[in-house]
């Protein structure tokens, strides 16, 4: 276990003013710029985090400012993700849209456009996401398939990581089966030890979830788990496809909504007016033995607006819950910004919160001063959390393929703080990877169980208010 103990690391935030906005835009002050959707982490491992932003890569200075990394030709052409593809301690960068490319990262601050990717046989992708699909420590690639409107609907595909930079294309959704993917996201839902792959269709067509059985192909239980959305009568889709009306999903995001110890699921659901259309939806994580949803959408609070788009869920007060924050994409509306107030009720507090996003599907969280509070990039704005208040907790896991799909629990009082590693988190989207915890009134040292990929389960003991890396 290695503890960061640096002034910039380590203290209690400050709350804000009544009357002062939460955030704060200080993209002219850092330096950034750019729209797209924003992918974080920390690729340079010198400990501030950095940030993809539509294709271009920005190193963080210490807090400060950000410069502009240069990556390989043909490398980010609309979105990426990052993960350690080689298991060699740094973080690789997957990027997606109309070409596909994988740059490793040298361990320097450079990266080399590998040559080890196959043929992909994904037209257009919204949607990746890095998952250890094969119980073998190295991560393997789920690529979604969008669309062109009226013409094709395109396949999903996966690679599996063979090593040595190379992957293998060993699955791809049958023609019957094509979905319109928007955002692919992954976690441990079921806490069998693996990462399951969740992915969020357009179109009014129902959702997938791809259960990880360590063997690719997998099962898709969307409907059995009740995470598919309300089917309704079937249509007719362009390129022969065939389906029960549902929702047009763009993006989805896992969190412990209720702090019982297991993952839910918020499903971003962009609707049109008539009431046959699914709305976003809270999904509650019923738990062990079936590890099933139920919606707990009807009394949560959540208004209803046409152009929803895409969710990122974080602790933004330090409280310990996890709280919402939500773009949209048509002219007139605004995203929203919900706090977590228990019991599956949000309250809208996004005047407050002084976040002043339009048309936008950027969303996406980390702690780039290092203050122990999230910051959020939307809209091509980096908004500075200047609102939380009470003790913290960051943990970096140090494991095989990022740790990716580990999950942590905290204890505080009769509450379970829950926190996973994951890679993506809506269309093309991906908060910070380093897992952090709001602890309240909690200054004293907590125990922290890490469930990690496989299922090993380790304790570990650990300071309020520090930057911690556990190893497995």
């Amino acid at each position: 276990m290695r503890i960061l103990t640096a002034a910039a690391l380590i203290g209690v935030a400050t709350l804000a003013a009544a009357d002062d906005p939460w955030f704060v835009d200080v993209t002219a002050q850092v330096g950034l710029s750019g729209g797209g959707q924003a992918a974080w982490a920390d690729f340079d491992a010198d400990g501030w985090v950095d940030v993809l932003i539509g294709g271009a890569l920005f190193r963080n200075l210490s807090g400060e400012r950000f410069e502009p990394v240069v990556l390989p030709e043909g490398v980010a052409s609309m979105s990426g993700t990052w993960g350690d593809a080689d298991n060699d301690g740094d973080l690789d960068l997957f990027s997606f849209g109309g070409s596909f490319a994988l740059a490793l990262n040298n361990g320097d601050g450079s990266f080399t456009r590998s040559a080890g990717l196959p043929e992909i046989p994904v037209v257009n992708s919204r949607g990746a996401c890095w998952v250890d699909l094969n119980a073998d420590g190295r991560l393997d690639l789920y690529i979604g398939g969008y669309e062109k409107w009226e013409e094709a609907v395109y396949l999903d595909a996966v690679l599996l990581n063979a090593g040595d930079g190379r992957f293998t294309l060993v699955w791809q959704s049958g023609e019957a089966d094509k979905r319109s993917a928007r955002g692919v996201t992954a976690a441990d839902f079921d806490a069998d030890g693996d990462a399951d792959v969740y992915v969020s269709n357009y179109r009014l067509q129902p959702n997938c979830l791809w259960l990880n059985t360590g063997e690719p192909p997998m099962p898709e239980v969307a409907v059995e788990r009740g995470v598919a959305g309300v089917a309704k009568d079937e249509i007719n889709y362009t390129g022969g496809i065939r389906y029960a009306v549902s929702g047009h999903t763009i993006g989805s995001s896992w969190g412990d909504l209720d702090d019982d110890g297991h993952l839910d699921l918020f499903v971003g659901n962009f609707s049109h007016p008539p009431a046959y259309q699914d709305r976003p939806m809270f999904l509650r994580n019923t738990g062990a033995p079936d590890f099933r949803f139920e919606d707990m959408s009807a009394d949560a609070g959540l208004a209803w607006q046409e152009s929803f788009a895409s969710p990122a869920l974080a602790d933004v007060d330090n409280d310990g819950d996890l709280d919402l924050f939500f773009t949209t994409v048509y002219q007139g509306d605004h995203s929203f910004f919900y706090r977590n107030e228990g019991a599956w009720r949000f309250t809208d507090v996004t005047a407050a919160a002084g976040i002043a996003t339009e048309r936008t599907y950027q969303a996406s969280w980390a702690d780039f001063d290092n203050d122990g509070d999230l910051d959020l990039m939307s809209g091509g704005k980096l908004y500075e959390n200047r609102a939380a208040s009470g003790h913290w907790l960051k943990l970096r896991l140090d494991g095989p393929g990022s740790a990716l799909g580990a999950i942590a629990r905290v204890r505080v009082g009769e509450r379970t703080l829950t926190r996973h590693v994951g890679a993506s988190t809506g269309e093309g989207n991906q908060s910070e990877m380093t897992l952090h915890f709001g602890l309240g009134e909690q200054a004293g040292p907590v125990t922290v169980e890490v469930t990690w990929p496989g299922g090993a389960v380790r304790s570990y003991e650990v300071p309020a208010d520090v930057c911690t890396t556990l190893q497995r």
